[in-house]
């Protein structure tokens, strides 16, 4: 007998989720209307008829106030405790992001697992926010990316990713990073490094952040030219004092969530299979 996932609400991205566990799982969805999931195969539900369930996938983040789901394609609400009665007493909750929606679980005595610690879903989801950047980058710059002078802050996997593919579309990178062994790694790409005290804003048409700290200061903005653009990539607070950026009429766009955005499908088969491989390692393998 296969087991049942219910996934409940989320963007686009979950929709491509909850297919890609129609393979090896039983699985509802919650939050969508057939607009969205047309799949028959696929069980929609609305919060008065969940199906009991082994497996509850939540999106990122789960909830905005920690009452209600993060669920911006359903006709209506769908409360958080509205989840814990079709719960099996072993099933396991998934999400990213939990905040005060953790508690509601584990209080309850579910197991609750942020699927967004997963190295597995950090690396592959570099790669989908990288191409949405440089997607961003193309739309928005009124000079090629080849040739441009493009400063990366930071060198984590999205960064590292970003400033590989910017240098081979041509671009002079710069990669600013704080640790001597990251610079030596974006030189290795065949990048310009800088540590962040020695940046020179002003040489550089674009700036690309990742930091997810407030590291576009308000000299850094100052020195900028009037024309470069700010793309800031980090979650939230974000990187840039964007205060400062309005009163120096600096263009900052902040790109949240690119892969749910740009490469849904890619981003919703990640986080399946990321869920997948995070249930397998914790000995519950789906029946056959």
């Amino acid at each position: 007998m296969r087991k049942t996932i219910l996934v409940a609400g989320g963007d686009l991205r979950f929709c491509y989720t909850a297919h890609a566990f129609l393979a090896d799982y039983d699985v509802c969805a919650a939050g969508f209307t057939r607009q969205y999931l047309p799949d028959p195969g696929i069980t929609l539900a609305d919060p008065d008829t969940l199906p009991v369930c082994d497996v509850l996938v939540l999106p990122m983040p789960v909830s905005d106030d920690g009452i209600l789901v993060n669920a911006p394609f359903s006709p209506g609400e769908i409360p958080l405790r509205s989840l814990l009665p079709c719960l099996k007493p072993d099933a396991l909750v998934f999400g990213g992001k939990f905040g005060a929606a953790q508690d509601i679980f584990t209080d309850a005595g579910f197991p609750v697992i942020d699927y967004l610690g997963s190295e597995e879903l950090a690396a592959c989801n570099a790669i989908p926010t990288a191409e949405g950047a440089v997607q961003i980058l193309l739309e928005e710059m009124p000079r090629t990316i080849h040739q441009s002078r493009i400063l990366v802050l930071g060198f984590g996997r999205i960064a590292a990713r970003l400033a590989y593919i910017l240098h081979a579309l041509g671009a002079e990178v710069t990669v600013a990073a704080r640790q001597p062994a990251d610079r030596s790694r974006a030189m290795m790409l065949g990048c310009q490094t800088v540590d962040f005290p020695q940046i020179e804003a002003g040489k550089y048409d674009v700036l690309c952040n990742t930091v997810p700290a407030k590291v576009v200061t308000a000299g850094i903005l100052a020195a900028m030219r009037e024309d470069a653009l700010v793309l800031d990539l980090a979650s939230k607070p974000g990187g840039v004092e964007l205060d400062a950026a309005k009163s120096l009429n600096r263009r900052v766009i902040w790109a949240l969530s690119l892969p749910g955005k740009t490469a849904p499908v890619t981003a919703g088969e990640i986080i399946a299979r990321t869920v997948i491989h995070l249930i397998e390692e914790r000995g519950t393998r789906h029946e056959t």
